[in-house]
Order: C-alpha cells, then sequence, then structure tokens
C-alpha cells in the first residue's frame, strides 16, 4: 500500500511540474518589441535574446525617421544631456540584470526612456513566453 501511495504521489509530483513548465518558461530565441510612432521624432525599440531562459544579450535604441541611431546622436543632433551614448549601455545592463520588467532599475537623466523600456520588456517578455520572435508593435502611451 506504501508503494502504491509513493507511486501515485510520484506521478502526480511529475504531471504537476510537467504542466508548470510549458507554458509560462521562455523559450530561446531574440525577442524585439518596438513602438508603432515615433516620440519626439525617435522611435524606441528593445531586442532582448534568451538562451536557457536567461537574458544573454539586450539591445535598446530609437531611430529617427532617416534611421539614425539615438545611441549615435552626438552633441549637435540631440540637444539634451546626458547624452544617449552615456545612458543607454546603463539602460540595458539594467534590463539583463533585472530580467524581468518590473525589476528594471531606471537611469538618471533617462526617466521617459526608462519608462519606455519596461513597457517593451513587459511585451519582449509575452513574445518569448509564447516563443514568437515576430516583431511585436507596441502602442505609444502617449
Amino acid at each position: 500500500m506504501k508503494k502504491l501511495l509513493t507511486l501515485a504521489l510520484a506521478a502526480v509530483l511529475a504531471l504537476s511540474l510537467v504542466a508548470c513548465g510549458g507554458s509560462g518558461s521562455i523559450k530561446d530565441g531574440t525577442y524585439t518589441a518596438q513602438y508603432k510612432e515615433p516620440s519626439h521624432d525617435w522611435t524606441e525599440y528593445l531586442s532582448v535574446t534568451y538562451k536557457d531562459g536567461v537574458i544573454t544579450d539586450v539591445d535598446f535604441d530609437a531611430k529617427d525617421a532617416n534611421g539614425n541611431l539615438k545611441s549615435e546622436a552626438t552633441a549637435e543632433t540631440y540637444p539634451m544631456d546626458p547624452l544617449p551614448s552615456e545612458w543607454i549601455p546603463q539602460l540595458e545592463e539594467n534590463v539583463k540584470a533585472a530580467g524581468t520588467a518590473d525589476k528594471i532599475e531606471a537611469v538618471a537623466g533617462a526617466t521617459s526612456s526608462s519608462e519606455s523600456v519596461k513597457v517593451l520588456m513587459a511585451a519582449v517578455e509575452k513574445q518569448a513566453k509564447a516563443g514568437n520572435t515576430e516583431v511585436v508593435l507596441v502602442d505609444n502611451a502617449e
């Protein structure tokens, strides 16, 4: 009788682990989310690569209508201080360290983009759980 009970409990445990692991886990791959419309002439995007459920690479940036990257903007083309080349790498590191949208720390001097990366990361996470590597377009909050 004890053997039967032990086998039954083991079977239930195994089935529950399989059920929990399937639908909510992150699938390996690169997932991208971007805003549908530009904000202040820039369209922000976030690409995140996962391997074994862990973030291995993050690319956050924005493009203007000519395809120029915000991370490459100069003081002449981007009138705010600090320059994006200073805070974008830190924001990318914060995404990688946090691992999830609700834990991403903001970067001083980049309040708007810090909020944007959280929104885009939430969309990336949804795509990664579904294993959908198509670029997802996110409605602008403005």
